[in-house]
C-alpha cells in the first residue's frame, strides 16, 4: 500500500473516531481521550527487536496484531488481570506477556485452552515456527515449555472454555480468540464481562470480523451501551472500549444461541450501521451471506461459503 492510501485510511480512521467521541451517552471519564489515542494506532511503533522473545513462540496472529498485544501489555495500568481465551501454544499470551513485562506493572496473565492440537493443526501452525513436532495433541507441556522467560507471570487454565469461569477479580485486558459457536459466545460474555472496568478495560475480539462468526457482532451491537470500539486492527480483530458495567440483564439481551437465522442478519445489520464507517460495510455483508448458506447453524468451522447440493 502506498502512502497516499495510508493517509487515507488515517484520516478515514480518524472521522469515524471522531463519530463515536461525539455520542450524546459517552460516560463521564474521559472515553474520548482513549478513542483519540487508538485513532493513531501507536500500536505500529512496536518494533521487532521489542517482540523478539515473544516471536519465538508460534501464533496466528498477524504482526500488526502482534504488535498491538504487546503495546496494550506495556500500556496496562495494572488495575486488573489479563486473559487470554483461546491460547492454542501460548502465542497470543506470549506477546501479552512481553509487553506486561516491559511496562513494569504488576500483572498476571490467565491463559485458557484446550491446550490440544491434531497432527494436522502441529503441521500447520507450530513447525512452521520452528518449534518440533510432538507425539500426542497434547501441547500443554510445549505451551508451558515456551512461556518459560515469563514463569511465574502467568497460569494456564487447560480444559474446555465452556467449563471454565471466572471469580470476578477485575480484568482489564481480555483477548477473545475463542467464540467459534454462540454457547461459547454467550458463556465467555456471562462468565468474563462482568469482570472488566468501565473507563479501564480494554476487550479485543480477534475474529470479530469473521464471516463465519457472525454471532459476535450481533452480541457486541447489543452491548452497544457497554462498549465503544477502539480501533479495527489488520484484517479482522476489532478492539473495545468497556464504558459501562455489564449486567445480567444486558447479558440476557445479548445472548446469541437463541437468535433465529433473520434474528442474526438483523443484528448483523445493525451492526455494520453501529460501527461505519470505522468498519466497512461489505464485512458485514460477507456475515449475511454466510448465514444464508447455512441455515441454523452456529459453529464455525461448518460456516462453509457455499453448501453443496
Amino acid at each position: 500500500m502506498g502512502l497516499e492510501p495510508c493517509r487515507a485510511l488515517q484520516r478515514k480512521d480518524k472521522v469515524a473516531h471522531r463519530k463515536l467521541a461525539a455520542g450524546p451517552d459517552m460516560p463521564s471519564f474521559d472515553a474520548a481521550a482513549q478513542i483519540a489515542q487508538f485513532a493513531k494506532h501507536p500500536w505500529q511503533g512496536v518494533t521487532k527487536d521489542d517482540l523478539a522473545g515473544a516471536l519465538a513462540v508460534p501464533s496466528m496472529l498477524s504482526f500488526e496484531e502482534s504488535q498491538l498485544y504487546h503495546w496494550l501489555g506495556k500500556n496496562s495500568a495494572g488495575i486488573g488481570a489479563t486473559i487470554d481465551l483461546g491460547a492454542f501454544a501460548g502465542g497470543s499470551a506470549a506477546r501479552l506477556l512481553s509487553g506486561l513485562s516491559a511496562g513494569g506493572k504488576p500483572h498476571h496473565l490467565h491463559a485458557y485452552d484446550r491446550f490440544t492440537a491434531n497432527a494436522k493443526a502441529r503441521a500447520q501452525h507450530l513447525s512452521p515456527g520452528g518449534v518440533a513436532m510432538t507425539d500426542g495433541d497434547d501441547i500443554l507441556p510445549l505451551a508451558t515449555r515456551l512461556l518459560r522467560p515469563w514463569v511465574g507471570q502467568f497460569t494456564l487454565h487447560p480444559g474446555e472454555i465452556l467449563a471454565q469461569t471466572w471469580p470476578g477479580d477485575p480484568v482489564e485486558t481480555l483477548a477473545v480468540d475463542a467464540g467459534k459457536t454462540t454457547a461459547l459466545a454467550d458463556h465467555i460474555a456471562s462468565s468474563f464481562y462482568p469482570a472488566l472496568v468501565p473507563g479501564q478495560s480494554v476487550l479485543i475480539h480477534q475474529d470479530f470480523l469473521h464471516a463465519q462468526q457472525p454471532w459476535l457482532c450481533a452480541q457486541m451491537q447489543s452491548l452497544a451501551a457497554c462498549f465503544v470500539p477502539l480501533a479495527h486492527v489488520a484484517k479482522d480483530c476489532v478492539v473495545f472500549l468497556c464504558i459501562q458495567p455489564v449486567s445480567a440483564a444486558a447479558l440476557a439481551a445479548a445472548a446469541t444461541e437463541r437468535l433465529t437465522d433473520a434474528d442474526l442478519i438483523s443484528a448483523v445489520q445493525r451492526a455494520a450501521k453501529l460501527y461505519a464507517p470505522l468498519i466497512p460495510r461489505n464485512r458485514f455483508g460477507a456475515m449475511v451471506r454466510r448465514i444464508k448458506a447455512n441455515p441454523g447453524v452456529r459453529i464455525a468451522w461448518q460456516m462453509r461459503a457455499r453448501v453443496k447440493g
